[in-house]
């Protein structure tokens, strides 16, 4: 199954232009404007990566990428900065809040490549470990908590 990508850039043209690059990469790309409702496209399917750019405006970025996390929890974020904007302490504070990285803009595509990848492995490491702590909790209860087993009454009236 292939990778689902969504592209969430406020530039249009950019967006296009990247979305295309993606599919040529072999990924499920999505794209919308940051404009559009978030939790209405992340509903429309679940998302293994976003790349999230909002150009001039990283109050919003910060703004999706806290609801990106609190509808899709496992899917990672690659934030897109232009390089006359970027700064380390809002790079910082994106990190603490989940996202997986933040690239500059212009992008050199392979690196970018290769980090969509690694955030996707990282995402099907989580769900794994997510799995895994949930049977195991189900383990405990059921070793806590022994179904109990009705036993064999004897009708009085045959002994």
């Amino acid at each position: 199954m292939a990778l689902k990508l969504l592209i969430l850039h406020a530039d249009d043209l950019f967006r296009r232009h990247l979305s295309e690059r993606m599919r040529r990469e072999n990924y499920l790309v999505f794209d919308a404007s940051p404009a559009d409702p978030v939790s209405e496209v992340l509903g429309r399917s679940n998302f293994d990566v976003v790349l999230l750019g909002v150009p001039g405006q990283h109050r919003d970025s910060l703004a999706l990428l806290k609801t990106i996390k609190e509808v899709r929890p496992f899917t990672e974020v690659i934030l897109l900065t232009a390089l006359e904007e970027h700064s380390l302490y809002r790079s910082i504070q994106a990190m603490q809040m989940g996202a997986f990285d933040d690239l500059l803009v212009p992008l050199d595509v392979h690196a970018l490549h290769g980090r969509i990848r690694e955030a996707y492995q990282r995402k099907k490491e989580r769900v794994k470990a997510m799995r895994a702590t949930l049977r195991q909790r189900r383990a405990v209860r059921a070793a806590e908590n022994p179904p109990v087993r009705k036993s064999a009454k004897k009708n009085p009236a045959e002994s």
